[in-house]
């Protein structure tokens, strides 16, 4: 057999002295296992090796010992892309076995790592958060993946119980003291997917339709004519400093006036022609969202003003701020709805969010239909004290599945404060009936 360390790592612990080098799961977990319980030896019938052998992995010399107690997991660390296309990976998997009664907490689970995700890749944070995202997502993850154990087929079960011991100890470690390197991405990945042939850290924004189909979404949402303006996608400055924007006079010179709301931008001259196109284009992606998400017809004008006060609140109605430019922020957010391009990878076509404001709405609507049904509506949060469904659709929209109650109180920063008092004070006038007044962002 070769020498251990002229092979390729899944972990690596560095001493003082010297580096062990672990490139199956197995070892893996027999020096977690010494790491974490202190111990100075791994007896080779220990709970860890049986498993390793349960599952046929390629078999090492006995390791009794490990000179020096490691310091804590070395090498070259997954980047934060490796790692949200590994959580994917997993979710997915697991999404095709876990019980039905458990589907709802696992898109919670996703959406609320994918919030947490993009916060921390937000600009100017700094560092890697792949240690801190990895022990909150398995923090979310584990309890529902443990209790689907009982339900699942024996063999399956076996398989997840593998991952969970794993991740259990990587966990353990803590943020800081924590590195994982791709090919220990890729090994635990195996240990539930092991016919897989697809890498588990390939990062890609095509629209996979088995995230759609586990957040109830159903089939990806169809795009339109594209507008004829340039799709690149260019950062711009901070929402509240760009408030001056003008007609593209050549577009609209080519089209009648208003046909195509992508052809247009807001100006002072034309303004309530364009707000009213945009009001129209929203009653229309309102309805129809309403009606394949079957809400209520109780709930049906409570929605239709949630939209609107979102895309207020969002974007003040615009998917343009100048020709060739979609309005986006520096964290990401897209449009007319200001869709997250990390949250919401795969689920939503980059193309048609920067592209097409019907899109974006279609987008927008689906999840604020999301948050409505499932989550405001559900947990009762218009009975709570000082609840209402409105709000709490927007808190969540705005910060994912764990901020639902965010505008009560609930864990509330200054900052988040703020947004939910804004978005507050629009829906009073949009639920007054003047959802007009979004004029007053281009005012001087």
């Amino acid at each position: 057999m070769s020498d251990l360390n002229s092979r390729r790592c899944l972990f690596q612990f560095r001493t003082p002295s010297t580096r062990v080098c672990v490139h199956t799961l197995r070892a893996a977990v027999l020096l977690l296992g010494f790491f974490i319980s202190g111990a100075h030896g791994v007896a080779s019938d220990t709970k860890e090796v049986q498993l390793a052998a349960a599952f046929q992995l390629p078999q090492l010399p006995q390791l009794p010992q490990v000179p020096g107690l490691p310091s804590g997991l070395t090498g070259p660390s997954a980047d934060w892309r490796q790692f949200d296309s590994f959580f994917t990976f997993v979710v997915k998997r697991f999404a095709e076995d876990v019980p039905a009664n458990l589907k709802d907490p696992l898109g919670d689970a996703f959406l609320d790592s994918r919030y947490e995700l993009t916060s921390a890749v937000a600009p100017g944070k700094g560092g890697n958060p792949v240690p801190e995202l990895f022990v909150n997502g398995w923090k979310r993850l584990s309890p529902i993946m443990n209790q689907a154990l009982p339900a699942l087929p024996q063999q399956t079960a076996s398989l997840y119980s593998s991952f969970i011991g794993v991740a259990d100890k990587l966990a353990l470690t803590g943020g800081a003291g924590l590195n994982v390197t791709p090919d220990a991405l890729k090994g635990m990945a195996k240990l539930i997917a092991p016919s897989s042939t697809a890498d588990p850290l390939a990062y890609t924004t095509s629209v996979d339709s088995g995230l759609r189909s586990l957040l109830g979404f159903g089939a990806p949402l169809p795009i339109g004519r594209q507008s004829r303006l340039d799709h690149r996608f260019l950062p711009e400055r901070e929402l509240a400093s760009v408030f001056s924007f003008w007609l593209a006079a050549a577009a609209l010179a080519a089209e009648p006036a208003a046909s195509d709301l992508n052809q247009m931008l807001p100006d002072s001259k034309d303004l309530e022609r364009y707000l009213t196109a945009v009001k129209n284009m929203l009653i229309e992606v309102s309805d129809k969202t309403a009606s394949k998400t079957k809400i209520s017809d109780e709930h049906k004008p409570l929605y239709r003003q949630i939209v609107f006060t979102a895309a207020w609140q969002e974007s003040c109605w615009r998917q343009w701020i100048k020709k060739g430019t979609p309005m986006a922020s520096t964290t990401g957010d897209v449009g007319l709805m200001q869709i997250n391009r990390n949250t919401w990878r795969s689920i939503y076509d980059l193309k048609g969010l920067n592209g097409d404001i019907q899109y974006n709405g279609n987008a927008g609507a689906e999840i604020l239909s999301y948050y409505l049904i499932k989550h405001a509506i559900r947990k009762n949060e218009d009975k709570q004290p000082e609840g209402n469904l409105a709000r709490a659709t927007y808190s969540a929209y705005n910060g994912g599945p764990g901020a639902l109650g965010r505008y009560r109180g609930v864990r509330q920063s200054p900052t988040w404060k703020k947004v939910d008092d804004a978005f507050w004070e629009k829906f009073k006038a949009v639920s007054a009936g003047n959802e007009m007044a979004v004029k007053t962002c281009y005012e001087k």
